[in-house]
């Protein structure tokens, strides 16, 4: 376990950051856990952020059983770091896990893929070419949140196209990883080009070369690299091995 994290504002200091509404028809320990996962995974609660479960259990008004669940479950997932004693903290970027899990994605969406391409269809790509257009207005509106909603999007329509949905959650489990990274480390300079390399990889696609648009996928979810080579010295405590 890496060590103890300088305190950084958390949900004690200056609230969580973020709003639910809590239904309570539905288990609220899992809408706690999304919510939380989803305000990590967008960095609205960065790498080392406090973790107060009073303070969520007062923000919520439920108790203290759901929130120790959604907790749990996020340490599981490797975004909270438990400490016991001394509390949680939102888990640094571990770069291993990084690399681990761009691994992973990336071998399993080259699959999906190559699958998707034997089942390919014009109705397909106006499918998925409809999802970067929207990809293009969120641009446009400067609406991160809704660029990167509508990047996962384009991903995972391949593996519905694959006819393969079950193995989105594993892609999506370690996307967690790597979409912190992404939004912490990506420049706005690079949205286009994902625009643009989204295109060619259905250009290749609608023109039957399927070793094209593999390459093409390969060399996208490759620019991740890129992004490692030029990580800012000052988000140095955000960061570890």
């Amino acid at each position: 376990m890496s060590a103890l994290p300088n305190k950084q504002p958390g949900p004690d200091d200056d609230g969580l950051g973020f709003a639910v509404d809590i239904n309570r028809k539905h288990p609220v320990g899992d809408q706690i856990y999304e919510a939380l996962k989803q305000a990590i995974i967008t960095v609205r609660l960065m790498p080392g952020t406090s973790i107060s479960e009073n303070r969520i259990c007062r923000h919520f008004g439920v108790s203290r059983t759901p929130v120790r669940s959604a907790v749990v479950r996020l340490s599981e997932d490797g975004l909270i770091d438990v400490y016991p004693q001394q509390g949680s903290f939102v888990s640094p970027i571990r770069l291993a896990e990084v690399r681990d899990s761009h691994f992973i994605r990336k071998h399993l969406e080259l699959a999906l893929l190559r699958e998707a391409a034997a089942r390919w269809t014009s109705a397909k790509s106006a499918a998925a070419r409809a999802i970067v257009e929207t990809q293009r207005q969120a641009m446009l509106a400067d609406d991160k949140d809704r660029f990167f909603e509508q990047d996962e999007r384009f991903h995972y329509a391949f593996a519905g196209f694959a006819e393969r949905e079950g193995v989105w959650p594993t892609i999506l489990q370690v996307r967690a990883r790597l979409a912190r990274f992404v939004r912490l480390f990506g420049t706005p300079s690079r949205l286009p080009l994902v625009l643009e390399e989204h295109l060619a990889v259905l250009d290749a696609l609608d023109d039957g070369r399927t070793n094209d648009a593999a390459d093409r996928l390969e060399q996208h979810l490759d620019m991740i690299f890129t992004m490692l080579a030029q990580l800012p010295d000052e988000y140095g405590p955000y960061v570890t091995e």
